[in-house]
Parts: C-alpha cells; structure tokens; sequence
C-alpha cells in the first residue's frame, strides 16, 4: 500500500479519531448529495432520456452495491478498514473527476453515465461496510484519548447529523447545475470524495480482531445472516429495510420524483435539488430533535410511526397538488426518514454481536441496496406506463402493507433500547489487553 502507509504512518498528521470520522462521513456524502441531485438531472433533463432508461442508469448505481456488501462486509473485518476507505474514496474521486472532464469537453454519452454509475457503486459497496462499522471501534478508541470518549448511540446520532448536512450541501450546491452545468458539479464531488479519503489515513489503526481468520468467506457470510435471522430485533430492522429498498428509495425517491418534476410540472435542476434538500433538511432536523431529546426507550415503535409518515407522504404525490405543496410533504417525508435512519443504524448497531458486526451492518446495507436496484427497475417501465401520479400509489400501497405485517408478526413494537454500556476513560492495564482494533 505505497500511497497509504507514508500518511498514515506520520504521527504528526493525527486527528483527533471522531473527528477525522466525521470529515470522512461529509467527503463521501457530500459527494453523495451531488451525485443524487446531478445525476438523474443529467439523464432527466440534458439528455431527456426515458423513464426506463432513467432506472435501468440508477440501477447500476445501486446493483454493485447489493452484490458487493456481503463479501465486503467480510473483507472489512479481516483489513484494517482504513485502506479500504482511503483506496475506494480515491477511486470513487478519480471517477468523478473524470465524469466531469467528460461533461466540460462535451464527451459525454448515455453508456459512459451507465460505466460511471457501475464504478462509482463498486466503490460504494467497499466502502459502506468498512465505514459503518467503523464507528464502533473508533468510539472505544477516543475514550482513551485526550479528546475524551462518546457514547455510541449520541456518537451515530452525530454521524447521521453530520451525513444529513453535508447530503443537504452536495444538493444545494446541484442547484446551480443549470447556471454552471453538471460538469462543474462532478468536479466538485470529486474534490469531496478525494478530501474524504484522506481523512480515513489520520484515524487509529481499524484492524479487526478476526484479522487472521482462516475460516471460508462463505462460512463468515452465512454467520452474518444466522446472526440476523436468527435475531428478534434485527431481523424486521433488516424486512423494513428491503421494503423501503424496493418502495421508497429505488422507486420513490429514485425514479418516480425526477419524472414528476419533469413531465408534471415542468421542472429541471432547480426544482430537483431544491426538493432533495427539502428532504434531507427534514432529516437533518429530525436528528438534531434525537440529540436533544435523547435516549428513545422504544426504537422499533418509533421507526414504524415513522416510516407510516412515509407511507402518507408518498401516497400524496398521487394527488395533482400545486408544486409548492410539494415542499411541505417531502419535509414531512425527511423528518420520518431521518427518525428512521438513525434509530435503526443505532439499534443495529447495540444488537449485533460484537465479533460479526461488519458482517451484520453488511446483511442490513444489503436489505436497502439490494431491494433498490428491484425497486428501480420495476418502477421505470410502471411510471412510462401509467405515468408519475398514478404510480405514486404503488410504494404507498407496498410499504404500508409491510409495515403492518411486521408490526403485526415480530415484537418490534415492544422492542427496548439495549442499556448503553459505560466507557471508562483510562489506558489498558497491559500490553496484552490492547487489541488491533485499539492499535495506533
């Protein structure tokens, strides 16, 4: 590893370890924020594609993800995920940088969108597990920092915040697509993401303890899905996600919103991005609401209450409702996501088994990412078919249905919070008690 070890060796460029977490989570998602609001734009509204062509570019952005996440989820607890993160957020930087040359030399084509999209998702599907479960060991690591620790659930509740924020810049920064074109924006993720990866040389060492596994992958992957299976409070974390896969994020969010803007009301970048940060605004302050307030005593009730203010949201596009309304529904859809999105990583997270959290945090990545690229792909030739409004009621339909059933048949609803174990701030008695994933 020629370029990583000289960085990440020099002690002298330490962070302190949250923070250096932090500014890893805002260079991936702040070039995630660009990508979701410019990219379909690109297809949406430069190249005036169709809607079938629109999902099928979406859904190889997502498709390596959901075909990657399991065996990444192994590779990420026996590496030291700091060269994971650090090699694919170059990766992904080269890519876009390169995307936007394309755009600026007025190269771009629909098929090099399509190679872009699958790069780009290869690079997603390393990096997620590897940064998710990260931040376990990163919270045990501070507390024996000068910079003091942090307690896991207010730790992942500040992660999400900071995720919210930095999507919510990369969207409003999309807004200015049209005065700038795309191409300029591609630029600009790349900066975020190249800016992310370095940030992932100055964390502690990230090793994990099954390091020098020799067991088979296959064997670690069927373990992480025992584990989840196998798990009253998991598995319906992991159900609703599939759900929210398939209904909200692949053929909501995705494919039907674009579309909408474009043929319902006239739209372009401006509208898009403006929704998007709508969105993710909702988000944002549903996490500051969750720092402020706490701890939530009964997570699996609160993300159903959640996810049904999805359910009503999304139904409502259905209805030929002036476009300024629009505003008020996707907000109220953020809020729900956001209450959802963090409570369910910190839940996940509090649950799994400590020696097979990457390989759960994987299975549960899985659920929403592989249900994505189905949702997408069915919801393109349904919205060509019947059109953006109509097809509004699919994802409502879907998901409700899934959310009663689980409520239903699993004990989500009575599920309580694992009690947060206290971590003291001092150095380990002996050499021997320091582990690899304490290494610095």
């Amino acid at each position: 590893m020629p370029l990583f070890r000289p960085l990440a060796g020099n002690r002298k460029l330490r962070l302190p370890p949250f923070g250096a977490y932090l500014i890893l989570v805002a260079g991936w998602f702040f070039g995630f924020g660009l990508q979701t609001t410019v990219f379909p734009g690109v297809i949406t509204f430069t190249l005036m594609e169709s809607p079938e062509r629109l999902s099928f570019a979406q859904a190889a952005l997502t498709a390596p993800m959901a075909l990657l996440l399991p065996a990444a989820g192994v590779l990420a607890e026996r590496k030291d995920r700091r060269g994971i993160m650090f090699y694919f957020y170059i990766f992904a930087g080269i890519c876009a940088l390169a995307l936007a040359w394309l755009l600026l030399s007025d190269r771009l084509d629909y098929m090099m969108l399509v190679i872009f999209a699958l790069l780009v998702g290869v690079a997603g599907g390393f990096v997620m597990p590897a940064r998710d479960s990260a931040i376990n060991p990163i919270v045990r690591i501070s507390a024996r920092t000068r910079h003091g620790g942090i307690e896991l659930q207010r730790a992942v509740v500040m992660a999400s915040a900071v995720q919210f924020g930095a999507q919510i810049a990369g969207m409003a920064a999309g807004y200015f697509a049209a005065m700038t074109g795309p191409g300029v924006l591609f630029a600009m993720m790349g900066v975020g993401l190249l800016t992310g990866g370095l940030a992932a040389a100055f964390l502690p060492r990230l090793g994990s303890k099954r390091t020098k596994s020799t067991a088979h992958p296959l064997q670690d992957l069927g373990d992480g899905l025992k584990a989840v299976l196998h798990s009253p409070v998991l598995m319906p974390m992991t159900a609703i996600m599939i759900a929210i896969g398939i209904f909200i994020v692949g053929g909501a969010f995705l494919v039907l919103i674009p579309i909408l803007i474009r043929d319902a009301y006239g739209g372009g970048y401006a509208e898009l991005s403006s929704l998007m940060v709508t969105f993710w605004m909702g988000a944002f302050v549903a996490n500051v609401m969750l720092v402020k307030f706490g701890h939530i005593e009964r997570p699996g009730r609160a993300l159903i209450m959640a996810q049904g203010v999805t359910v009503l949201a999304v139904g409502a596009f259905a209805a030929p409702l002036p476009f300024w309304s629009l505003y008020g529904l996707v907000f109220a859809w953020g809020l729900g996501a956001g209450v959802a999105i963090s409570l369910s990583r910190s839940v996940v997270q509090e649950q799994a088994p400590p020696d097979k959290l990457a390989r759960v945090m994987s299975v549960y990545q899985l659920g929403l990412f592989g249900g994505m690229p189905a949702g997408i792909l069915l919801m393109g030739p349904v919205v060509g078919a019947i059109g953006a409004r109509t097809a509004a009621l699919i994802p409502m339909i879907g998901l409700g249905v899934v959310l009663v059933l689980i409520s239903l048949a699993t004990p989500i609803l009575t599920v309580r919070r694992a009690q947060p174990v206290a971590i003291k701030h001092s150095p380990p008695s002996s050499a021997h008690e320091k582990t690899s994933d304490e290494a610095d």
